[in-house]
């Protein structure tokens, strides 16, 4: 295949990346202006269908595509060892892949799928918007994992994010807590918008005001927890408490807590997200919502290659569309004084 995407194929065909497919993989469901508007493009920019996957459309690759953000997040090592597992078990293999929280990138890497070089795809980290994911799982196998997006029709496989981090808040508030601060994301994925949502829900269940500039907006690592904690700290009636978004960040904001003399369990608790390796390393070990990260990648595996047992008939149409949520734990720790 050539330098050309399927994307520069849509854009110059003036359609969607999802007709694109359907027309490059002879689907019926086309209408003869959109088939001769991509022919046109295809032949204009010299995009060349990828022969291999031609050549597998009847067969299976066994072969399934895993996409995270960044291979430097630890966390998700647990879920695509849970994937790995699970594909072990019913013989398929699994291609770890980032998209560099890159939509275009992300759509590029999907190129495998829609040639046929991969059976199926697992999105961990999603860029592409729920209206573009549900067009393309009309005709292909695809399914998210750890991250849910409002209104997308495809296979989730998550947790509940909003009662998760009402869960968090609600035991700090249980704790005697009335200033309670939170570190989020300035990138607004689903899972930290639902964790907001669960933080100013247990505020609100125990009567208390939420007050927008308790929180600090970020990003999921350290250094966003250094910051996010200065700023907290910093205000003129600071939290006694803070939800942070990640482990990596509530890790931040406790180094930064003991640095200015708060002793963190008593004078300041802190509550993480994840239970990575390091939230329990670390001194003192961080409080956190631990999410079953092996059992969500087992669950993504077995529910997409039922999928994919369908086939590409009109069987597709019976494909398993449903959010599966598993349950979460809150892990407590010296953090919160536990």
């Amino acid at each position: 295949m050539n330098n050309i995407t399927v994307k520069e194929v849509a854009k110059a065909a003036g359609v969607s990346v999802a007709t694109v497919s359907r027309v490059l993989n002879k689907k019926s469901n086309v209408s003869v202006a959109a088939i001769e508007a991509v022919n046109a493009a295809v032949k204009e920019l010299g995009y060349s269908v990828n022969f291999l996957g031609r050549d597998l459309r009847k067969s299976e690759t066994r072969r399934l595509l895993a996409i995270i953000s960044s291979m430097s997040h630890s966390f998700y090592s647990d879920v695509i060892t849970g994937m790995e597992q699970a594909a072990g078990e019913l013989g398929y293999s699994v291609l770890v892949v980032t998209n560099n929280n890159d939509s275009d990138h992300e759509l590029n890497l999907l190129e495998m799928l829609f040639s046929r070089l991969v059976d199926g795809a697992v999105l961990l980290a999603p860029k592409l918007d729920a209206k573009s994911i549900s067009e393309l799982c009309v005709n292909h196998n695809i399914a998210l994992c750890l991250e849910r997006l409002e209104g997308c029709k495809a296979l989730t496989v998550t947790i509940d994010n909003v009662r998760a981090g009402r869960d968090a808040v609600s035991y700090l508030i249980n704790k005697g807590h009335k200033r309670i601060g939170m570190i989020s994301t300035k990138v607004r994925t689903q899972s930290s918008i639902d964790r907001e949502l669960g933080y100013k829900q247990a505020l609100k269940d125990s009567g208390l005001h939420f007050d927008e500039s308790y929180i600090y907006y970020g990003s999921y690592d350290n250094d966003s927890g250094v910051r996010g904690c200065a700023y907290l700290l910093g205000l003129k009636h600071p939290p006694t408490a803070v939800f942070c978004i990640s482990d990596y960040v509530a890790i931040g904001a406790a180094n930064t807590a003991a640095a200015l003399g708060k002793r963190i369990g008593k004078d300041i608790m802190f509550v993480g997200f994840d239970n990575i390796l390091f939230s329990r390393v670390f001194k003192p070990n961080i409080s956190t919502i631990e999410q079953p990260c092996i059992l969500q990648g087992r669950t993504v595996v077995k529910k997409l290659a039922e999928n994919i047992k369908l086939g590409f008939t009109e069987n597709r149409h019976n494909r398993d569309n449903s959010v599966y949520t598993l349950p979460h734990s809150l892990i407590l720790r010296e953090s919160t004084g536990d």
